[in-house]
C-alpha cells in the first residue's frame, strides 16, 4: 500500500482513465471516515484518448483530410453537413459521407495510416477468402463506428443495411496479422483445458457478442482533468498521442487539451529527440503536473509502433521530467 501507484491506458481509456483517477482520489479523501486504506496514487498516463465526442470519429475524418487521403469536394461536403456550431447533425447524411470516405481512403490501416496493412487475413468462417489486404483493421473500425452511430441493444435496419452494402463480415471473422499467433494459441484444446475454458468457446480479438451502451462516448471528460488538477491531488498526468492514428487522432486531443485553462510553462510544442531523431513534441502546463507529448510516426498504440520512443517517454514521465513545470 505504500508503493507508488501509476495507472495507464489508451484509446477509450480517455473515458475510464480520468474517471478511475477521480474515484481513487475521492476514496482516498474519504478514507479518514470510511476506514478504507489510502492508495499512494501518483498519477496516470493515457495515449490517443477518446476524451470528447469530437476526439474520436469526427477527428478521424478531419485526419483523413489532413493526410490528404480524401478529395476536397468530399471533405467540403462533410464540413458543411456535419461540422460547426448550430449544425444539427443529420445521422443519415453523415453516415453516407463517412461511407464515401471509407471507399475513397481504400486499403489503409486506420490505426496507423502510414504502415503496411496485413496481407495475411484469415478466411471467413464460411471459408470465403478475403478479397483485399487490410480488411482486418478496416473491418474492426467500421463495425465499431457503425455501432456508435445508432444506439440500442439491437442494430437498426439502417446499420444492418450499411453492413450488407459494405459486405462487412462480423468482427470475429478477421484478426489482424499480429494477433493471429495469440488467437491460434488460445484456441488450442490444451490451452483451453489449462485455462478451464469451455471447449466450444472460440477466442477472437474483437467480438460483437456484447452490446455496449454507446451514449457514454458522447460525454465530455475534460471536466475531470480540471477536477484532478485543481483539487490539489498533485497527480502526474501525461497525455500522449501517436500522430499517425486516425481512430483517436492527435487533432482530437489538441482540440481540448489547450482549452483546459492553464498557462503553458516554457516553450509550447518543444521538440524532443530519441536516438538523435525528432521523436515528437512536448508541451507542459505550469503548476499543473500536466504534460502533452506527441509521438511522430506512431499509430494508435504508441508502444507497438515506436517502442524505443515509448520507453523513453515512460522513463521521463516516471522521473517527473515531463510533469514538473
Amino acid at each position: 500500500r505504500t508503493n507508488d501507484l501509476y495507472i495507464t491506458s489508451e484509446s477509450y481509456g480517455g473515458h475510464y482513465m480520468p474517471t478511475l483517477a477521480k474515484q481513487i482520489v475521492d476514496e482516498n479523501a474519504a478514507a479518514a471516515t470510511s476506514g478504507n486504506p489510502v492508495i499512494n496514487f501518483k498519477g496516470f498516463a493515457v495515449g490517443n484518448p477518446a476524451t470528447t465526442f469530437y476526439s474520436a470519429i469526427p477527428a478521424g475524418l478531419d485526419t483523413y483530410w489532413g493526410h490528404q487521403l480524401i478529395s476536397k469536394p468530399l471533405y467540403d461536403k462533410f464540413a458543411e453537413t456535419c461540422k460547426g456550431p448550430g449544425h444539427t447533425v443529420n445521422a443519415t447524411a453523415c453516415t453516407d459521407i463517412f461511407y464515401a470516405m471509407y471507399f475513397e481512403v481504400g486499403n489503409l490501416n486506420p490505426y496507423a495510416l502510414d504502415y503496411p496493412v496485413c496481407t495475411e487475413d484469415s478466411s471467413t468462417k464460411g471459408g470465403r477468402p478475403l478479397a483485399k489486404h487490410g480488411r482486418a483493421q478496416r473491418t474492426w473500425m467500421m463495425n465499431h463506428l457503425l455501432s456508435g452511430l445508432y444506439e440500442g441493444e439491437k442494430e437498426s435496419e439502417t446499420v444492418t443495411a450499411i453492413r450488407k452494402q459494405l459486405k462487412l463480415e462480423p468482427v470475429s471473422g478477421y484478426e489482424p496479422c499480429e494477433e493471429d499467433y495469440l488467437t491460434s494459441y488460445l484456441n488450442q484444446a490444451n490451452v483451453k483445458a489449462a485455462l478451464h475454458v469451455k471447449s466450444d468457446v472460440d477466442w477472437v480479438d474483437c467480438s460483437r457478442t456484447l452490446h455496449y451502451k454507446q451514449s457514454d462516448g458522447k460525454n465530455d471528460m475534460t471536466t475531470y482533468y480540471n477536477y484532478l488538477i485543481d483539487g490539489g491531488f498533485k497527480l502526474n498526468i501525461l497525455v500522449y498521442s501517436g500522430d499517425d492514428d486516425d481512430v483517436c487522432a492527435t487533432v482530437g486531443t489538441q482540440s481540448w487539451i489547450w482549452d483546459l485553462g492553464y498557462e503553458v510553462s516554457g516553450k509550447a510544442w518543444q521538440d524532443y529527440t530519441v536516438s538523435e531523431q525528432t521523436a515528437g513534441y512536448i508541451t507542459k502546463w505550469a503548476n499543473t503536473k500536466l504534460a502533452f507529448a506527441t509521438v511522430h510516426g506512431a499509430g494508435h498504440e504508441v508502444p507497438t509502433y515506436k517502442p524505443e520512443v515509448a520507453l523513453e517517454l515512460f522513463k521521463m514521465y516516471l522521473s517527473g521530467e515531463l510533469t514538473n513545470a
